[in-house]
């Protein structure tokens, strides 16, 4: 056991340099624009500064009057940015209240400084984008909101960014103790959800947390930067990774700045992950959308599973259905097909501890070792089912061994003479039959050809 970490949460209006910040302290940027309300869910990262450290969390911009009673009802996206900055705000040990300098005070300013004083909750006045001499002498007036001094930094350039972080760790208090995950980091099964716009993916992750971690909304396009959720199941450590949808063509995207940037971070996530998961709607047909993410899984040689969700939506299914559907899956994305189908849903929670139980049997074929007995009695065995055949010229082909070369991913050399030249599809033959024999279901199996100098 260990003390657990502080949580130090960015809150202040939208724009007024919250996430410029957060990116800053922490590994994984999220996104940023001069689009108001870019941020949406709350985004919770491990943050360092002289040996100190802390969760430092990013939340979505608060524009409207969400502390005081009020009669203006919030639409749907905004409600539920509000209820996740609150949630942000009671569990903070300490909260950086941004202000924009170059703006000056504003009312929702007030507001907020008025909430913090009246709930007593612990503080640092942060009056940022102070980028120049003229800037820095307007933060006076931030003295009227009662909170104290304002510390002057700029977000953007970084400057006295190191004196905001010295406060911090000396007002952030250490709380109660946890199980020590840092000892563990190589342990830590990373799996990142991935699918085209309301699909289900936030919906799966909240149900597999029993927690709303993530905001979930029949509005398209709600989840924006990636999320990184760490969860424990079964002795097992898990960083469950949300990412946003696709739902244009790759002109429309370019056009999109919080589009392009949100496929970037989904491609990011699944170059750093162990284990990509498909979610799919399986009460509509796989769209163009659904067989680019599968273009982008398979070049990717990450572990897979693949997810048809909304399965409750399916009637009358009997012993059958699941085949149905399955075959549909390998007819529409055959060269996936060496990755598990799971059906569930999300809204009934059906069989999603069987997403977890599944990542933990792929991430353990990662390190699976092969002797090599064992595959030279299987290279025996595919040579009785199916003798090698010529890709280019007129030498047969002949096999002499098969190594495992190196495992995560599970790479294999198969041996032959220089002068020879084996068939693709055989190669394509070797591979399915390995996975199949060695029982790498979901796991990337990676075959290729080496040729003896010396030997015809």
């Amino acid at each position: 056991m260990t003390k657990q970490l502080p949580i130090v949460s960015i809150i202040g209006r939208t724009n007024v340099g919250k996430s410029t910040l957060f990116n800053l302290l922490v590994k994984n940027k999220v996104i940023i624009s001069r689009i108001p309300g870019t941020t949406r869910d709350t985004n919770y990262q491990e943050a360092e500064w002289q040996g100190r450290e802390f969760t430092v969390v990013d939340t979505g911009g608060l524009e409207k009057n969400i502390y005081t009673e009020t009669k203006e009802k919030l639409d749907e996206i905004d409600e539920k940015i509000t209820e996740k900055a609150k949630k942000a705000i009671r569990d903070s040990d300490l909260i950086l209240f941004l202000v924009d300098a170059k703006v000056g005070i504003m009312p929702q300013d007030k507001e907020f400084a008025s909430f913090l004083k009246k709930n007593k909750l612990p503080n640092i006045l942060v009056a940022n984008k102070c980028d120049n001499k003229k800037t820095a002498q307007q933060v006076d007036e931030f003295y009227e909101l009662g909170l104290g001094e304002p510390i002057k930094i700029s977000s953007a350039s970084g400057s006295r960014v190191g004196d905001l972080l010295d406060l911090v760790v000396k007002k952030a208090k250490v709380r109660k103790t946890r199980v020590n995950l840092k000892k563990k980091e190589k342990e830590i099964i990373k799996i990142t959800f991935i699918g085209k716009t309301n699909v289900g993916k936030s919906s799966i992750v909240n149900s597999i947390l029993k927690e709303d971690r993530t905001i979930v909304s029949d509005q398209e396009h709600t989840t924006r930067d990636i999320q990184l959720l760490p969860f424990q199941y079964n002795e097992s450590n898990f960083m469950l990774i949300d990412t946003a949808g696709i739902r244009k063509n790759r002109n429309q995207i370019k056009k999109d700045e919080l589009e392009f940037k949100s496929v970037q971070q989904t491609e990011k996530a699944i170059k750093e992950t162990d284990i990509v998961i498909l979610v799919t709607d399986v009460s509509e047909n796989l769209s163009v959308n659904d067989l680019k993410f599968a273009k982008l899984i398979q070049s990717a040689q990450k572990g897979l599973i693949i997810l048809a969700n909304k399965w409750d939506l399916i009637d009358d299914k009997d012993l059958k259905t699941y085949n149905e559907y399955l075959k549909y899956y390998k007819i529409t994305m055959p060269y996936l097909m060496w990755a598990k189908v799971i059906p569930i849903s999300a809204t009934k929670n059906i069989r999603l501890t069987k997403i977890l139980d599944e990542a933990i049997l792929i991430h353990k074929k990662f390190k699976q070792e092969i002797s090599k007995e064992d595959l030279y009695k299987f290279l025996q065995e595919i040579l009785r089912i199916h003798k090698p055949t010529i890709g280019r010229g007129s030498v047969k082909p002949k096999i002499y061994e098969i190594n495992q070369v190196n495992t995560n991913p599970q790479t294999f050399e198969v041996v032959t003479g220089a002068k020879m030249s084996l068939n693709n599809s055989y190669l394509k033959f070797i591979t399915k039959k390995i996975r199949k024999k060695f029982n790498f279901q979901g796991a990337p199996v990676i075959t290729y050809v080496r040729k003896l100098k010396n030997i015809t």
